[in-house]
């Protein structure tokens, strides 16, 4: 049994490319020593990502994660049990606009920070999947 969690924040002031960058080098050394995967997306200055992994794995990297100054507004939309994992042997994909399919943004009504009322949980963990070019459904 596996822990997943799926959480939108928002960069902080004069986080760029390098600093994201910095973030998928540590999670990468970091989630393959602890069998975490995952995947990171970056749009219009907005992080989504989802976590998973073993529960107890999960809880303590996503402590790190709170705490971490790089982002703000941190929104939780996710905590729940699940038997297989969205993304299996990805330490921890990353995923900028410049590499998301043209028009995918547009079928899904993406919105900047993905707004819970239109991007539940559900909705949220299939987004992210969708531009890691997993799954195609709106």
């Amino acid at each position: 049994m596996f822990e997943r969690i799926a959480y939108v924040s928002r960069a902080a002031p004069g986080v760029g490319p390098r600093e994201v960058f910095d973030i998928i080098r540590a999670a990468h050394n970091r989630n393959g020593a602890l069998g975490l995967t995952g995947a990171l997306v970056v749009l219009d200055g907005h992080f989504l990502q989802v976590l998973e992994g073993e529960p107890f794995r999960v809880d303590a990297c996503f402590r790190r994660i709170a705490a971490d100054r790089r982002h703000v507004a941190l929104e939780l939309r996710a905590r729940r049990l699940c038997e297989q994992r969205l993304f299996p042997g990805e330490w921890m994909a990353l995923r900028q606009q410049a590499q998301i399919e043209p028009g995918l943004l547009e079928r899904w009504g993406y919105e900047a920070g993905l707004p819970a009322p239109r991007f539940d949980a559900d909705r949220l963990e299939a987004f992210v999947q969708a531009c890691c070019g997993l799954a195609e459904t709106a």
